[in-house]
């Protein structure tokens, strides 16, 4: 099925459960890195701090992802779900606590990306969604919507849902189970198998990116989009089928697993640990961590939790997997690891050169320079510049070299100086550590 709709600015609103009495709009009851909150306001220059969970949010407040970032919000009151995708920026635009009726009525601004929604229903509750381009009605919803300025889309799992213009209300389409709606200034409604599913949500926000699609373009690219999705989950599911079907009276069956999920949290650069959550655990599960291809440790999860895996020192990329008979899933990630461990820097000769001072150029007009060549070593116990954090080299209290980070290629360094006469000419030297572990040292050529 598919109907091109014209529409103008547009209203999203979800009927949610429970009346709410606090100030506050719910809690924060996840989060993926990389995500932030901002209070107040979502500018680029705001006070971005990482979100946390169990952490409160209110009106104004601000959330923002980056790539694998992900949010969910959890609605005071009551088990409605709001769960921010990554890439996005979305703010809780406006929220009143009684709207002369006795219900709560919470409207998140969808500036780019994309939002999940697990609404409960027959509640008198609202949550209005809005984007730049496009609107719609929910009552006893799961599905997700997403858009910026120019573009728009929703897709429902289950539910009803009405795309509409705010001005011409009339003009509206209507969107039920396994439906979703998409464009730009005209809309297409398709009945899709992956209508709702916020990983095929992403796709979506990618095909509505490319501006140089035509609605009929765009259509037919979700279209095939789909298909694909499906054809992915379909090969997952063969991979869950049991292989050897005698097996149907064990408590275990194969037939009867599903596979097991992961998400990544955070991790701890010092102490080398990930922090992983696993869930769908069910049968003999095992969690696994492989290192740039090498499988480095693996444990058995027989439940559903948070688990800490070791990391190596240095930048490495991970694969974090939990697998049962069913199948398998994993998430990637390149971390470093940088244990506190002590260095050294080695200044080359004495830490205190008496140099005797020189005569005058004899030709007027040539320079009066006293040159020397200041030369250290770095000894970090890796023998690597990764692990570094920061080379600062000043000269009587003024910075005469910094290296932060991929600027620092070697840990030899001789550095050509220029003398004072009659002077004590100070060299000070300092060496961070990616780990925070510092080292300063001095050199001085005193000219007499």
């Amino acid at each position: 099925m598919s109907r091109h709709q014209s529409l103008s600015s547009l209203l999203l609103t979800t009927i949610v459960t429970s009346a709410f009495a606090a100030p506050k709009a719910g809690i924060v009851s996840y989060v993926a890195p990389d995500a932030f909150k901002s209070a107040k306001t979502c500018a680029d220059d705001a006070s971005w701090k990482p979100a946390k969970y169990p952490q409160k949010f209110d009106i104004l407040d601000c959330f923002k992802t980056k790539d694998g970032g992900s949010v969910t919000l959890m609605l005071k009151g009551d088990n409605s779900t709001l769960t921010i995708g990554e890439n996005s920026l979305i703010r809780i635009d406006s929220l009143v606590e009684d709207d002369g009726t006795g219900n709560f009525i919470i409207k998140p601004k969808i500036q780019k990306g994309y939002m999940g929604f697990n609404v409960e229903k027959n509640k008198g509750n609202k949550v209005d969604f809005s984007t730049g381009t496009a609107a719609a009605s929910i009552r006893g919803t799961e599905g997700v919507i997403g858009g910026d300025e120019k573009t728009f889309f929703a897709g429902l799992k289950k539910g009803k849902l009405t795309v509409f213009d705010s001005v011409r209300i009339a003009d509206s389409i209507p969107v039920t189970d396994g439906l979703t709606v998409f464009g730009r200034e005209k809309f297409v409604v398709l009945k899709l198998k992956s209508s709702g599913d916020m990983n095929f949500a992403k796709t979506l926000v990618a095909l509505l990116a490319d501006s140089t699609l035509s609605l009929e373009e765009l259509e037919a690219a979700v279209v095939k989009a789909d298909s694909s999705y499906q054809e992915k989950l379909a090969a997952g599911a063969a991979v869950q089928a049991p292989v050897n079907a005698v097996a149907k009276d064990s408590a275990e069956d194969a037939a009867t697993l599903n596979v097991p999920q992961i998400k990544y949290s955070s991790y701890d650069s010092l102490r080398c640990v990930a922090n992983v959550s696993v869930s769908g655990v069910q049968g003999e599960s095992r969690l696994s961590a492989v290192m740039d291809g090498t499988p480095i440790s693996e444990v058995a999860v027989k439940r559903n939790m948070p688990k800490r895996l070791a990391l190596r020192s240095g930048v490495h990329e991970y694969e974090f997997v939990i697998e049962n008979a069913a199948g398998r899933n994993s998430v990637k990630k390149t971390l470093g690891c940088y244990p506190l461990k002590p260095f050294s820097v080695k200044i080359l000769g004495k830490k205190h050169v008496h140099l005797p001072i020189p005569p005058k150029p004899p030709i007027s007009g040539i320079e009066d320079v006293i040159t020397e060549t200041l030369q250290f070593q770095i000894r970090v116990p890796e023998n690597d510049v990764s692990f570094l954090n920061k080379v600062t080299i000043r000269q009587n209290g003024k910075v005469i070299l910094q290296e932060r980070l991929s600027q620092i290629q070697n840990l030899d360094y001789q550095i050509p100086v220029e003398l004072k006469r009659n002077f004590k000419n100070r060299f000070d030297i300092e060496v961070i550590h990616k780990s925070g572990y510092t080292v300063k040292t001095t050199k001085v050529y005193e000219v007499k």
